[in-house]
């Protein structure tokens, strides 16, 4: 990232500004949302879609290419939140570290149960939701739920250099986490 996109990141994150982070992988999502920290290796996004927020996404900071600013206190994003007492924007339950794949993965785990982990390099229109069954040395196992609320027989490995992104507390994995009920005895 260069110093003018550097600049625009501590800028949103010191003045809660409405964002929009590009990534160098190719075909990944752009981001909307309120930077919330910014680490060597994580920045923390609270996400934004149709002036909603839906949890909160951490993106590898090295993979951050352009910080483009959609505005400060007079955007209707942030009118219609603050309208519903929702801003400021509020930081996950957990202190998740920004410098550590592994001890991100393991404080948002135990905070909100199910994560989706994105490895986007390899398939960038995809990810895995689940709960953290285990932490290796250079890989995670996720106890994955399929979008019937159903948990897979066997964790997931996912290697911690493939993840770029993992989403935390968003409606759609509360409501998996809800239905899906507790891990299967024998996972």
């Amino acid at each position: 990232m260069d110093d003018k996109h550097r600049a625009a990141l501590d800028r949103a994150l010191t003045e809660g500004r409405l964002v929009r982070l590009h990534r160098a992988i190719p075909r990944a999502d752009r981001l909307d949302g309120f930077v919330l920290g910014s680490g060597p290796v994580w920045t923390l996004l609270a996400a934004c879609t149709d002036h909603r927020l839906d949890g909160w996404t951490a993106v590898r900071t090295a993979d951050l290419r352009k910080v483009r600013d959609q505005g400060g206190p007079e955007t209707l994003t942030v009118r219609h939140l603050r309208r519903r007492g929702l801003w400021p924007v509020r930081p996950p339950g957990a202190d998740l570290p920004l410098d550590d794949v592994p001890a991100l993965l393991d404080a948002a785990g135990a905070e909100y149960g199910l994560l989706a982990v994105h490895a986007e390099r390899q398939a960038p229109d995809a990810f895995r939701l689940g709960a953290v069954a285990a932490l290796r040395p250079a890989s995670l196992r996720l106890h994955e739920v399929d979008p019937e609320a159903c948990w897979h027989r066997a964790p997931t490995k996912i290697r911690y250099e493939d993840v770029t992104r993992v989403d935390l507390g968003s409606h759609y994995a509360r409501v998996l986490r809800e239905f899906a009920g507790p891990l299967p005895r024998h996972a």
